[in-house]
């Protein structure tokens, strides 16, 4: 069975054809706001969306959409205590951890926000965490001061002391997202040794080589998950 894949994000949407061979081809991408979905109108579509209003678009045109209803043959969330609040680009890493390798697992999604994705042997989600991207730390020193720049993204890590604000923002930005990646990551080892580790999302190739260990996936490792979701889903009908 082939279908259209849309990823869809708070910044960008990633859309790429499930082929009846389950691979994944003709990539495309697009900023959020100007997504114009009528381009794709006249094939089967399953959709993973962090936007209501898309979610809310796509199932009135019949879509199959990805969240915390829809998810049960695949993967099971009874380890959550509100399962309605599971975002779904979660709930299709989640899944996208289960096809890929084997579990206990942990998918780390550096995007506008980092989550963190723990599932265990037994297919369940049991939890996670969510803090700030690089990006939007940066942002936020922006927006909630007068005179702190918004700085771009760069694939350096700085080392202290920053020689002037711009070296400072830096330092505090990355290195304070890459310390917190690494506490989290450490409690969650300690919770389960033997843990597989997963990086994907857009900024992952700035900490994969802070962690080697790590598998690193591309931006489609979401779509990797929904393509499993839609396919397991269609068995089960």
């Amino acid at each position: 069975m082939s279908c259209r894949l849309f990823n869809i994000g708070n910044t960008h949407v990633l859309t790429a054809e499930l082929l009846p061979d389950g691979t994944l081809s003709d990539y495309r991408a697009f900023d959020t706001p100007g997504f114009d979905p009528e381009v794709f109108s006249d094939k089967d579509m399953a959709v993973v969306s962090v936007v209501p209003a898309w979610e809310s678009h796509f199932s009135s045109k019949g879509a199959f959409v990805l969240n915390w209803k829809s998810c049960s043959p695949v993967l099971s969330l009874s380890e959550m205590g509100t399962p309605e609040t599971v975002g779904a680009d979660r709930i299709a890493n989640s899944a996208a951890l289960i096809s890929t390798g084997k579990t206990p697992a942990l998918c780390i999604d550096f995007g506008t926000a980092i989550t963190f994705e723990y599932v265990d042997s037994d297919r369940k989600l049991r939890g996670g965490a969510i803090l700030p991207g690089r990006q939007l730390l940066r942002k936020s020193l922006n927006d909630y001061t007068a005179k702190l720049p918004l700085i771009p993204l760069s694939d350096q890590l700085l080392s202290v002391p920053g020689k002037n604000t711009v070296e400072a923002m830096r330092i505090g930005t990355d290195t304070g997202a890459v310390g917190a990646v690494r506490e989290i990551l450490g409690q969650f080892r300690v919770l389960q040794p033997d843990l597989r580790l997963v990086f994907c999302g857009g900024d992952s190739a700035f900490f994969a080589p802070l962690f080697p260990e790590a598998e690193v996936y591309g931006a489609d490792f979401t779509l990797k998950g929904l393509a499993h979701a839609f396919r397991v889903c269609c068995e089960h009908k």
